[in-house]
């Protein structure tokens, strides 16, 4: 099955039964569920864990079974910077390279 590196935000909307978003990312996570492998990386599990208060919360949202857990490599934090270096010079507002441009695999 292909990998499908899941954004923090729909997590989020997921988690904290955003009232806006909940639905539509829910439903996003579900087929993606059914066609592919979920991962997270450390990145995204940083910005989830903002909505809990103990880590034995996040690990029972983020379940192992679920969400095979990647390591950023040294090359992905490479490319990164260059995305983040032309986002800069189109003049991009974002001071610190930004966590999306991230990718493992």
């Amino acid at each position: 099955m292909t990998p499908v590196l899941v954004d923090s935000n729909v997590l989020l909307d997921v988690a904290t039964r955003d009232p806006q978003w909940e639905a539509w990312s829910a439903g996003a996570l579900q087929r993606a569920a059914d066609e592919a492998v979920l991962v997270i990386n450390p990145i995204i599990y940083a910005e989830v864990s903002i909505g809990f208060d103990r880590v034995e919360d996040l690990e029972q949202a983020l379940p192992v079974d679920l969400y095979r857990r990647d390591a950023l490599p040294f090359e992905a934090a490479f490319l990164a910077g260059k995305c983040f270096l032309a986002y800069r010079r189109r003049k991009g507002s974002r001071t610190s390279t930004l966590p999306d441009l991230y990718y493992a695999e």
